[in-house]
């Protein structure tokens, strides 16, 4: 990928994150990390104390991307993946693939998930 084309979707996944944190304020961070767990894109809601040190976060970017790729092997039986959600004590996480990329975003537990609230992430994410 060349400087220009990294430039362009480093961008445009910025700003999905940006429309993604504008859904609601109870969305603590969305971002964006490629097959290898590498972050394109990220943005924490201003205020919010991250639970992860960086380390931590790169060991879990690696092992979601890990388990994203793994999952597409399984696409070909199953349909690809929708999205996953991860309901811990303290937060959810709700994931996304699409094209390589992993769109990782958590959220307060007061914030219910339901299909109105996936299906604006999941029309953010697949917009353009």
């Amino acid at each position: 990928m060349n400087n220009q084309t990294w430039v362009k979707t480093v961008t445009q996944n910025r700003k999905k994150c940006e429309k993604i944190m504008a859904i609601s304020k109870d969305i603590r961070y969305a971002g964006v990390f490629n097959e290898f767990g590498r972050t394109i894109a990220g943005k924490i809601r201003p205020g919010i104390k991250p639970i992860f040190s960086p380390d931590t976060v790169r060991q879990e970017f690696f092992a979601i991307a890990s388990m994203m790729r793994l999952r597409e092997k399984s696409a070909k039986r199953l349909g690809s993946v929708e999205f996953i959600s991860i309901s811990h004590k303290k937060i959810n996480i709700l994931l996304f693939y699409k094209n390589g990329m992993t769109y990782y975003i958590t959220f307060n537990k007061k914030l219910k998930l339901n299909s109105t609230s996936i299906n604006k992430v999941k029309k953010i994410i697949t917009q353009g």
